[in-house]
């Protein structure tokens, strides 16, 4: 699992449960976006309730005119993922592929 060493500087909480982390891949920056994803259960005793989703950024997400390309699953549906942890690191080897 990759953790960035200046993670206080990188990442900022733009609101309550939405974070984005912008990291340099293959030596381009890239910003990776981490939002939750609730999940209604008949049932509430069954977990989880909440997943989190990803989202990465080729530029600055500064504002809302740039859109971002969201992880997905093999059959192309949203990828959900159990933590935020798992979402970006998850996202960051997806990009490192991608980015070249």
């Amino acid at each position: 699992m990759y953790v960035s060493p200046v993670w206080p500087q990188l990442c900022r909480f733009l609101r309550k449960g939405i974070m984005i982390e912008k990291q340099s891949i293959n030596g381009k920056e890239v910003w990776l976006k981490i939002d939750p994803y609730h999940v209604d259960r008949s049932n509430h005793n069954i977990i989880p309730t909440e997943y989190f989703t990803a989202t990465y950024y080729l530029q600055e997400p500064a504002s809302a005119d740039i859109n971002g390309e969201m992880i997905k699953d093999e059959d192309g549906e949203m990828k959900l993922f159990e933590s935020p942890v798992a979402a970006l690191s998850y996202a960051r080897k997806k990009v490192e592929k991608l980015v070249s």
